[in-house]
């Protein structure tokens, strides 16, 4: 395997593995670890934009850096609250009808 097969594989999997990784923080009890990731994004994002010349090329920076991996990392920790608070109720529907 070249250097260059082995760079993208681990390029992709780093990738696609900050997804998986942001949910399995997302649906933990605490909700603090599953915004750990969107802080970071931001973070990048300014890092783009300080170290950017021109206004277009900060804005772009932002966007790309930091505005869109931001933006789908709080679009998979909504959905993975949303199943918490799902869990949450059926546990407390269940305790009412035991106490029936």
């Amino acid at each position: 395997m070249s250097k260059v097969t082995f760079t993208i594989i681990l390029a992709l999997t780093m990738l696609i593995g900050q997804f998986f990784l942001q949910y399995f923080l997302s649906v933990r009890e605490s909700r603090w670890p599953g915004l750990v990731l969107p802080a970071l994004c931001v973070l990048v994002g300014l890092l783009y934009t300080f170290s950017a010349t021109t206004l277009p090329a900060a804005a772009i920076g932002f966007l790309i850096g930091g505005g869109i991996p931001c933006l789908v990392h709080l679009a998979i920790y909504g959905a993975g609250r949303g199943r918490v608070r799902r869990r949450r109720q059926d546990q407390v529907e269940k305790m009412n009808i035991q106490d029936l």
